[in-house]
């Protein structure tokens, strides 16, 4: 690489080059990633499988709502139906206070049991917790009859977020 009489005549172009470079990158990676940052899209509130489910249950045939059904968190509870007298009911959440959770799934469970660390095997699953958007309440003809409860649970936590208190789906 060198030459025997001058030793560095190779290695100074290549070292002012890296330079320069070097000096260069500093300035436009920074910029390029300031201006994607600035000019990137916003995520939609609602996915459109969402809207699709809203639009199949619609939100004036409300068989009740309420507040208190939740021990721990600030989360309203209505139970709706399609309005064709026993259709389909939908259960739809919507949180008060906002708990930041990751991957947040809904489980019905039936009876009055005591939720350790998981939801049980038998715990039926509803769907994605997805504040104020109504999830398919599809229970056996039994299970709707007799009292359960709901439980929210993050998948990734692996841990139970919420537990409600026993009621009846009608």
């Amino acid at each position: 690489m060198c030459r025997e009489e001058g030793g560095s005549i190779m290695i100074r172009p290549l070292r002012q080059r890296h330079r320069a470079m070097v000096f260069a990158l500093s300035i436009v990676v920074p910029a390029a990633f300031a201006v994607g940052i600035a000019t990137r899209r916003a995520v939609p509130a609602q996915s459109v499988a969402a809207r699709g489910l809203s639009s199949e249950i619609p939100r004036h045939n409300e068989l009740w709502s309420r507040d208190n059904l939740w021990e721990k968190r600030a989360i309203r509870t209505r139970l709706l139906n399609d309005g064709a007298g026993a259709g389909q009911l939908a259960v739809e959440l919507i949180a008060k206070d906002q708990f930041v959770r990751p991957d947040v799934i809904v489980y019905w469970l039936r009876g009055e049991r005591k939720i350790e660390d998981s939801p049980p095997d038998d715990a039926i699953l509803l769907g994605s917790f997805d504040p104020s958007t109504p999830m398919p309440l599809t229970l056996p003809a039994e299970a709707a009859k007799n009292p359960g409860l709901l439980v929210l649970y993050s998948l990734a936590d692996h841990e139970v977020v919420a537990v409600s208190k026993s009621f009846v789906a009608k």
